[in-house]
């Protein structure tokens, strides 16, 4: 399997995909690449067949059923591109409704 996801370009033309990182026993950490939050975007870790959001170096399970689980290291990749471009359409449409650069909302 390769190194990251697709590419996945969103609705204000902004691209995002998740790099992959596999760990020494079989889990893997995979990284949000948003052009929209150049410092750096989510994490979510799997292990075995459960996804945790990465949050300030804590597991948190996810807790919605469409991302809980994953059957595999190319599902938990596509589960974390799903996730990930659901929370940055979510962004993006905050900051039309606001009148604000979408930017300022990963500030």
């Amino acid at each position: 399997m390769s190194t990251q996801t697709e590419t996945v370009t969103l609705s204000d033309g902004a691209t995002l995909r998740v790099s992959i990182e596999r760990g020494p026993t079989g889990d893997a950490v995979f990284h949000e690449r948003n052009t929209n939050n150049p410092r750096g975007g989510g994490r979510i870790y799997w292990r075995g067949e459960h996804l945790y959001l990465l949050f300030n170096d804590e597991l948190l399970a996810m807790q919605d059923p469409r991302f809980e689980f994953a059957h595999g290291e190319a599902d938990a990749a596509e589960k974390a591109l799903a996730f990930f471009v659901q929370c940055a359409e979510s962004c993006i449409q905050h900051a039309r409704a606001e009148g604000i650069p979408v930017e300022h909302c990963y500030s």
